[in-house]
């Protein structure tokens, strides 16, 4: 499953620093997904989306690290496109 997530400056904005479920690209993953996903991750090497009874896990591209680095940081960052390649995960629950 691939996708192509826009940040937005408004996702920036409302993103929390230093949580994965509600930082920027988290909540723009939300707004992808449209309500489709039971929970979403996002952690610098990667993101896990579950969505009904499987799991999905995308390795962070390297614009995203550092995305997370300076958002995390308080640093200046601007939106951006982030495109992902899901690969189906075995989920324990």
């Amino acid at each position: 499953m691939n996708k192509t997530i826009k940040i937005t400056q408004r996702n920036i904005f409302e993103g929390e620093m230093a949580n994965p479920q509600n930082c920027a690209i988290a909540r723009a993953m939300k707004e992808e997904m449209k309500g489709k996903s039971k929970s979403i991750s996002v952690l610098p090497s990667h993101i896990v989306i579950k969505i009904k009874n499987n799991q999905y896990t995308a390795i962070m591209p390297k614009k995203g690290r550092s995305f997370i680095k300076r958002f995390d940081h308080g640093l200046a960052v601007n939106s951006f496109k982030l495109n992902l390649k899901f690969k189906k995960q075995f989920a324990l629950s």
